[in-house]
């Protein structure tokens, strides 16, 4: 009795699949080696920041390539013909590529991060290498481009660690709605878009597809796309009051303080050097031209940040990925 082989069409793509991840342990390694000669206040990083640090320029590197890559796949024939059951070489190839990197970022998250994001990393890899059977070959590459907003998100990241949000806060401004803007087109329209079609799919391939299949991949599209709303939603109201100025109370503080003991908190964290909310930023920095340093002990410089914070319009340091599974709820 011989076993069948699960990812029959792997083969071709094993090459690409083991290079890619090697590659992002490469640039892992060399962000590690050149960030201390690059970053004037790298030295001042703790452990866990610099570890953040270098997994968001692999996944500024990631995104950077892959976004192209997923671009050409779109103009793929055979698979806008059947998207389910479908396969295309080159597709194959991408689809290789950024397998490669899940698999490094499941392993990282295994040395670095938490349980959840093991879970979530591990949920792309097999959604992606599940193509190889074939299967939902198609939706790999339109999904992928939910990548679009990982390069504004990464420097927003990067300028915030390094103090360059208080000394170009118009440039950290502009990125951060740049930022609202392309994740709102990206994941907001053309993934709903997308997701529409892919349960339309769904539906046309019931007979085709095995239920628990159904179940699974359907109820990940709509988990992922609940968070991007989510997401979204608080962005735009962390947004509208710094907009009207509204002052957040610092969680340390007694709820009888006064709104003027309010802002000598506030003042007085500037003058710690803790993060401020991204306009009072923007404020600060048009005000002096000196940016204070990242205080590294109120921070949670973990490579998956969390980033619901009071009193900060912080960005997530990891959106939901563009696969078909669910992951952990993080706050915005």
């Amino acid at each position: 009795m011989t076993l069948s082989n699960p990812l029959p069409l792997l083969g071709p793509h094993l090459p690409i699949f083991i290079l890619s991840t090697i590659f992002f342990y490469a640039i892992q390694l060399a962000s590690h080696r050149l960030s201390p000669k690059l970053v004037s206040k790298y030295a001042e990083f703790d452990k866990r920041t610099r570890i953040g640090w270098a997994t968001h320029v692999v996944s500024m590197v990631h995104a950077i390539l892959v976004i192209p890559l997923a671009f050409q796949c779109l103009q793929s024939t055979i698979l806008s013909l059947d998207p389910v059951f479908g396969y295309d070489p080159f597709v194959g190839h991408v689809l290789a590529f950024s397998s490669g990197y899940f698999l490094w970022d499941t392993i990282d998250s295994l040395l670095n991060s938490s349980i959840g994001f093991v879970v979530h990393g591990a949920a792309c890899l097999a959604v992606y290498m599940f193509s190889f059977r074939p299967f939902l070959a198609g939706f790999g590459p339109p999904f992928l481009l939910w990548e679009l907003s990982t390069p504004l998100l990464n420097i927003h990241w990067f300028m915030d660690k390094s103090g360059l949000s208080t000394r170009y806060p118009t440039f950290f401004l502009v990125n951060a709605l740049l930022f609202m803007l392309v994740f709102f087109l990206a994941r907001i329209v053309y993934g709903g878009a997308n997701s529409v079609l892919f349960f339309q799919t769904m539906w046309t391939e019931r007979h085709r597809i095995p239920l628990h299949l159904h179940l699974i991949y359907c109820t990940g599209n709509l988990a992922l796309n609940g968070l991007n709303w989510l997401w979204f939603s608080k962005m735009l109201k962390k947004m509208y009051a710094r907009i009207q100025g509204e002052d957040t109370p610092d969680p340390k503080s007694d709820s009888s303080s006064s709104s003027s003991s309010t802002m000598k908190t506030a003042k007085d964290k500037l003058a710690n050097g803790e993060r401020q909310p991204l306009l009072a930023d923007a404020k600060r920095g048009e005000a002096s031209s000196t940016s204070s340093p990242v205080n590294q002990e109120n921070e949670q410089p973990n490579h998956h940040d969390e980033s619901g914070r009071e009193g900060s319009l912080s960005l997530p340091a990891n959106p939901p990925s563009p696969v078909l599974a669910k992951r952990d709820t993080e706050e915005w």
